[in-house]
C-alpha cells in the first residue's frame, strides 16, 4: 500500500518525502527520527542514495557503491550483501533528509567523513553477518 502510494507520487509529482523504514541504511538514516526527499534523476553516480524495485515488488533505499556500465552495485550502509540494480530499477535519489528538526543534504564535509568511515567499516560487517550465519548453524544443529 505505501509502495503504491510512493511511486504514484513520484510518477505524478517527481518527487516524494517519506518517513523510514527498516535498518538497512543505519546509523545514517533510521527509522525512527528521518524524512526523506526523493526525486528523479537523470543519472546517479557513486555514493548516490537510490530507491529501487526489487523484482518481488519491494522498494529499498540503498547506496550505489560502484558504477558499472549496464548496471549499479548498491548495498544498504548497514548491510554486506551487495545487490545489481538496473537502471530501469531506479525509481528516484535522495537529495535531501529531514533528521532531529534539520533539513541537510549528502553534502559536506561531515558527510563524505562518513562515507570514508562506513567505507573503512564494510569489511567488518561481512564479518559480523558471517559469524550471525555461523551462530544460526551452531544453534540449529543442537
Amino acid at each position: 500500500m505505501i509502495q503504491n502510494t510512493i511511486l504514484k507520487q513520484l510518477n505524478e509529482k517527481g518527487f516524494v518525502v517519506s518517513k523510514i523504514r527498516g535498518v538497512s541504511m543505519w546509523p545514517f538514516f533510521n527509522q525512527k527520527n528521518t524524512q526523506v526527499y526523493i526525486k528523479r534523476a537523470p543519472n546517479y553516480k557513486k555514493n548516490d542514495c537510490i530507491l529501487f524495485l526489487r523484482s518481488n515488488g519491494q522498494l529499498i533505499l540503498h547506496r550505489i557503491l560502484k558504477v558499472k556500465d549496464a548496471y549499479f552495485l548498491v548495498s544498504g550502509d548497514n548491510e554486506s550483501v551487495v545487490e545489481k540494480v538496473y537502471l530501469e530499477q531506479i525509481k528516484g535519489c535522495v537529495f535531501e533528509y529531514y533528521k532531529h528538526g534539520k533539513t541537510k543534504t549528502l553534502t559536506g564535509f561531515r558527510y563524505h567523513v562518513y562515507l570514508i568511515f562506513m567505507k573503512l567499516c564494510r569489511p567488518l560487517r561481512v564479518l559480523r553477518d558471517f559469524i550471525k550465519k555461523f551462530i544460526k548453524k551452531l544453534i540449529g544443529r543442537k
